[in-house]
């Protein structure tokens, strides 16, 4: 069974295993920063409102976004202990 999605010819596809259709595969959203974080939390958010995904998926999404943002916070105050104790040993 083949099914071809339009434009596809060089993007790349998700194959569901019980269902054998293809759907494009998400683009590569930047999450390096808590701005970007919150970005795509509220655009999570914008579709859960406008409908075009479950509220149940927006939960999992939002949910797994908050431990990002918490790992993005917690580096960066690794970052500024490690330069804090190296301005007091100097």
């Amino acid at each position: 069974m083949k099914q071809r999605l339009e434009g596809a010819k060089h993007q790349p596809v998700t194959i569901d295993a019980t269902s054998g259709t293809c759907t494009r595969t998400p683009p590569k959203i930047k999450l390096t920063e808590l701005e970007d974080v919150r970005r795509e939390m509220a655009r999570v958010y914008r579709e859960a409102r406008g409908g075009m995904i479950d509220a149940s998926e927006a939960g999992r999404l939002a949910y797994i976004l908050s431990g990002i943002g918490k790992l993005i916070e917690a580096t960066e105050i690794e970052k500024r202990l490690v330069q804090m104790e190296r301005k007091l040993l100097e």
